[in-house]
């Protein structure tokens, strides 16, 4: 449920920092946003195959892995200085440590816990929405008050 929460809080952080990267680089919305797609492609496509992965080597070295991805990408954004950067940075290694994560944590609830198998998820995915709602509101607040860098850098 926490790490639910701070995954998806985090990825929806990203509409936040829009102003910023626009103000401070000169960045388009189109051009920011593709950074945001292109997380959603690398997500889409190694979907199966983290599963499989997850499925060979199991959910603690796969969460383990993918946390550290994910923490890398988005504290490597408050060193950025192009777009490719924010490209590398958050589209790629955001969405590779973003891809292992649903499928980590559905998976393993489903497999631990036969008997209540739907609460046990519910409960996961309301750890999503509860982070999709107060990260973000947390990541405005840092943002007007330490700057997006240090956002960036505080948010793992």
């Amino acid at each position: 449920m926490v790490t639910q929460m701070m995954y998806l809080g985090l990825f929806f952080t990203f509409g936040v920092l829009f102003p910023e990267f626009e103000k401070e680089f000169g960045w388009s919305r189109a051009q920011i946003s593709g950074a945001s797609s292109t997380m959603f492609i690398v997500m889409g496509l190694l979907g199966i195959a983290m599963g499989r992965i997850n499925d060979r080597i199991g959910p603690r070295i796969l969460l383990t892995v993918s946390t550290v991805v994910f923490a890398l990408g988005f504290i490597s954004m408050s060193r950025m200085s192009a777009l490719w950067h924010l490209y590398l940075f958050y589209g790629l290694l955001c969405g590779l440590g973003i891809a292992a994560h649903d499928v980590v944590m559905l998976s393993t609830v489903a497999r631990w816990y036969t008997r209540a198998r739907g609460l046990a998820s519910g409960l996961v995915k309301t750890g999503a929405g509860i982070g999709k709602l107060t990260v973000p509101l947390a990541g405005a607040f840092l943002v007007l008050y330490y700057g997006w860098r240090e956002t960036t850098m505080l948010s793992e």
